[in-house]
């Protein structure tokens, strides 16, 4: 008790002291509620909007798939500085950002995000190894060993986006054959495309909500004005599948030829059937090729070493001695 009294007795009287522990509080507690407002607030336009949104319900808007400004502090650092490439006529190129889409990445901010991870991985990886190794000096091995973890840094983020694009392209070319029976039921019950796509994504959306997303998109596309051919040729960019690019193609050829649109789904449907029933075949016939590995390296030497195991053994404990003597 007789410390804090005289700790707060040499405050007072040393006043300098005093105000530069206050100014020093101030500017601490300023500092961290200015880190606080700009990496967390949102804006009021993305609260009203989410609000509206919430009580339209899940099939009328989704909004998960809504365009939002991203406040993250990942957004805010990538923003001015990277920002995805453009043509001639103001889109994205295919590369990078088709990718990202691809994967399930839409944001507008989802490009500079990657680019950042790539760079902030390849730099953070050689530095926290450098950090292990300060006291030391800098030889061939280190250098190449920084070298090494800065490439694996660089490349970690396109490995992994390639590795979620193909899971969801997979995820997309399980659900399409039922999907595409829904369409056949919904055409020939009489509804149009548009509502045929905004059904069966409603429909899907319990099995594979990615192929849902998809036709929802699309609808939304083309409710929005664009050319019913080209939310057609987004559809198949997006997915990247080429099952469904078919699909596409086979959509705008009825569409521009004028003929039977469930006939054309019923023919497509059934061969789509028939070749994912070959690739199940191709597969199985693979499975033993490539058991042929594992089979010699793993278990024919267990099996070998059980079976002829013992007899070894005997033969080195009575033959070996009797041929010696």
């Amino acid at each position: 008790m007789e410390r804090p009294l005289y700790m707060l007795s040499q405050l007072i009287g040393n006043p300098d002291h005093a105000l530069i522990l206050l100014l020093v509080f101030v500017g601490t507690v300023g500092a961290v509620s200015a880190v606080f407002w700009f990496f967390w607030r949102r804006s009021t336009a993305a609260d009203r909007l989410q609000g509206l949104t919430a009580n339209l319900g899940g099939s009328v808007l989704r909004p998960h798939l809504l365009e939002r400004e991203d406040t993250s502090w990942v957004a805010r650092v990538t923003r001015p500085l990277i920002t995805a490439p453009k043509d001639g006529r103001g889109r994205t190129p295919d590369s990078l950002r088709v990718r990202l889409i691809q994967a399930g990445f839409r944001s507008k901010t989802a490009y500079g995000t990657f680019v950042f991870l790539r760079l902030l991985l390849a730099i953070l990886l050689p530095s926290l190894f450098l950090l292990q190794n300060l006291f030391f000096n800098l030889t061939p091995r280190l250098v190449s060993i920084c070298l090494a973890l800065a490439t694996i840094g660089y490349f970690a983020p396109a490995f992994i986006l390639n590795q979620l694009r193909e899971e969801r392209q997979q995820r997309l070319q399980r659900a399409l054959p039922d999907a595409l029976d829904l369409m056949v039921v919904c055409v020939e019950a009489g509804l149009g495309l548009d509502m045929t796509f905004k059904r069966v994504g409603d429909e899907i959306q319990s099995l594979s909500q990615d192929l849902s997303d998809e036709f929802y998109l699309t609808v939304r596309e083309i409710r929005a004005g664009r050319n019913r051919e080209e939310c057609f040729r987004n559809m198949a960019v997006r997915t990247g599948v080429a099952e469904v690019g078919n699909l596409m193609t086979v959509l705008n050829q009825t569409n521009r030829f004028g003929t039977s649109l469930a006939k054309a789904l019923r023919v497509h449907a059934d061969s789509l059937r028939v070749k994912r029933r070959q690739i199940a075949e191709e597969r199985a016939a693979k499975a033993s090729v490539k058991l042929v590995f594992p089979l010699v390296v793993f278990v024919f030497p267990a099996m070998f070493i059980v079976l002829a195991g013992p007899a070894v053994i005997r033969i080195f404990k009575v033959l070996l001695p009797a041929l010696l003597h």
